[in-house]
């Protein structure tokens, strides 16, 4: 019997001090509310409510304004990127989507497969993952060794920060995450100057089996999403700073490959068709502003639904007034 109670303390020392660590870490890590990695908003989305997935890297982010799609359409959707986020990143993400949400339509912005095997915010991109099997693969095949302690226990990177907590980050700890009218979006109110006045076209150089093994994750994505019924489609934004045409369509090919159900756009030049002003809707030579955003969205969202095939699905009563809120914020925010 005293042996029984000894390892029941052992056991209950053990659960309190994972609890206390554990929330340390939420009160240290800093909030993430934009420019991508923003899984608390996502998992506060309510379970299987959203039609589309745009994932990617700060393409997909800064020009993707989830709740614009649903101002034109009815489709519901957020954007789960990251910066400069590689394919074997996304992969992960989708995998832990997967867990809370039944999307009929995945957007994967293409220009992830020009990215090395490691990038510049893998802490951030994997960092802010919820604690899962799938963060555990993206800790082990997509992160750098060197961040994998700090990946694995949060302390490692933040513990420095206890100076400047105060009682909102406590308070923000405590409280469960809701959803933001960001939907994973973040605007950017800034044309920078030159910008639009012409495109630069020059092939990105990647390493050969670099390439090839972003080919290889973005297989695996396809592959998943025919394992769950979902529609995927592998496009290239409107953008200044573009590829050659015989990339692209060299692209095209390897995804048609890869799977022939998968749809392939290339809206790179496509500013004039959408309605995109390139000196105005442009924040840099890559990527939309808020204003091009605005007027890119909608357009989306009619592709999404006459050529995917996409209809909204039905939402409970207070889900579809949040979103309508959202879309009427948006609305009122850009046209003051």
């Amino acid at each position: 019997m005293k042996k029984r109670k000894e390892l029941l303390f052992a056991a209950a020392l053990l659960l309190t001090t994972a609890l206390l660590l554990n929330f340390a870490s939420d009160v240290l890590r800093p909030v993430r509310l934009d420019y991508g990695s923003t899984w608390s908003a996502f998992r506060a989305e309510p379970r299987d409510s959203l039609d589309v997935l745009y994932l990617g890297s700060s393409y997909a982010y800064c020009d993707i304004n989830p709740s614009l799609i649903y101002a034109q359409t009815g489709l519901t959707g957020f954007v789960l990127a990251g910066s400069e986020q590689p394919l074997s990143i996304t992969y992960w993400y989708l995998r832990e989507a997967l867990r809370t949400q039944s999307p009929r339509a995945v957007l994967i912005e293409g220009t992830s497969l020009f990215f090395d095997t490691y990038q510049n915010y893998t802490q951030i991109n994997v960092g802010y993952m919820p604690f899962s099997l799938n963060k555990l693969g993206a800790i082990f095949t997509a992160s750098e060794p060197e961040l994998r302690p700090g990946l694995l226990f949060d302390l490692y990177f933040y513990h420095t920060r206890w100076k400047e907590v105060g009682l909102s980050d406590i308070q923000r700890a405590l409280t469960p995450a809701q959803p933001d009218h960001y939907k994973g979006y973040t605007a950017i109110d800034q044309v920078q100057e030159g910008v639009g006045i012409a495109p630069y076209v020059g092939d990105r150089k990647v390493d050969p089996q670099v390439y090839a093994e972003n080919l290889e994750w973005l297989d695996k994505i396809l592959a998943l999403c025919e394992e769950n019924g979902i529609q995927p489609i592998v496009a290239f934004h409107p953008t200044y700073t573009r590829c050659t045409r015989e990339t692209y369509a060299r692209i095209e090919a390897e995804v048609r490959a890869l799977d022939p159900d998968a749809l392939f756009y290339n809206w790179s030049e496509e500013f004039e068709s959408i309605g995109l002003t390139p000196t105005t809707d442009l924040y840099d030579g890559g990527h939309l502003n808020q204003d091009g955003a605005a007027v890119f969205s909608p357009w989306l969202g009619d592709l999404l639904v006459e050529e995917a095939g996409l209809t909204p699905r039905p939402q409970s009563e207070n889900n579809a007034a949040a979103w309508t809120e959202s879309a009427a914020r948006w609305r009122e925010f850009l046209a003051g």
